[in-house]
């Protein structure tokens, strides 16, 4: 007798091959066996399809989450538009070819500079240990103080936003003496070719934004004494001038080959869309 046979019941077996037992040896129940398993794992393949839908499922949920979640948080930011601009600073030691001024070679699309702050940092090294200095300019902030010339008899300080603007994008022609509301920095447009100027108090001229007659003709910067701000003791001429508003207060000590970091920053978004390394001119 074989000892490697059993007797099995092949009505088990679905179809069902026999109606009575009958004797089978090892490799006959191995091939019925195998066909069992084919027929029983047809079913296994539902809880692996189940687990896979389950997972795709959860990458699909996962995903919109992630993404209502990232426009709660980012969708006040605005896409900021690119700006590139000439820039130059100068320090003559007069009021006289001295300042800040810029102009815009290219820009995606016009930028409302009330959209815009202008941040100033440097570092003078020219008078022995090192002064650092600069300043942020936000729209119409009321950053420079001027002598409004005499009308009728009368006149007076009067607030001011620089850097004024001029040419495109600026309503009105550019009076540095006296620049209109419409030229202050937070009232203007930068488009292509738009001039930019923060110039110093100086004696009567148009080439500087201020002047007087009398005493205060005197009064300015690099007036009397190079590279220093002049006042009588008189003086209602000057409080801050535009230079100063934009350079920040001892930007007079800055020589030539010194550097200043210009910043622009697209207040909708946060975002810097100019950084420029400027090297200070003799003027």
């Amino acid at each position: 007798m074989n000892m490697m046979a059993w007797w099995f019941d092949p009505c088990e077996i679905d179809p069902p091959l026999h109606k009575k037992p009958i004797f089978c040896t090892r490799g006959k129940n191995m091939h019925y066996l195998k066909r069992m398993m084919r027929k029983n794992g047809d079913d296994a393949v539902s809880p692996v399809v189940g687990v896979m839908l389950m997972l795709v499922v959860t990458i699909i949920i996962a995903a919109v989450v992630s993404g209502f979640a990232g426009g709660l948080i980012g969708g006040n930011n605005q896409k900021a538009p690119t700006l590139a601009m000439d820039v130059k600073i100068s320090n003559s030691g007069s009021w006289v070819g001295s300042g800040f001024s810029a102009t815009v070679t290219s820009v995606s699309d016009p930028i409302p500079t009330k959209d815009l702050k202008i941040v100033t940092s440097w570092t003078a090294t020219s008078n022995g240990a090192p002064l650092v200095g600069g300043n942020t300019v936000y729209p119409l902030s009321a950053n420079a103080n001027y002598t409004v010339p005499a009308s009728g008899g009368t006149g007076g300080l009067k607030d001011m936003t620089a850097p004024f603007g001029s040419g495109p994008g600026v309503a009105g022609t550019f009076n540095p003496t006296a620049p209109s509301a419409e030229q202050q920095f937070g009232n203007y447009t930068l488009v292509q070719g738009t001039g930019l100027y923060a110039l110093p108090f100086g004696t009567t001229s148009g080439r500087a934004i201020g002047g007087s007659t009398g005493a205060s003709a005197y009064e300015g910067y690099g007036v009397q004494t190079p590279y220093a701000y002049n006042t009588t003791t008189n003086s209602t001429f000057y409080r801050t001038d535009p230079t100063q508003a934009v350079l920040g207060s001892g930007w007079e000590n800055l020589k030539t080959g010194d550097t200043v970091n210009v910043r622009i920053i697209y207040l909708p978004s946060g975002k810097t869309i100019l950084n420029k390394e400027v090297t200070v001119a003799e003027g």
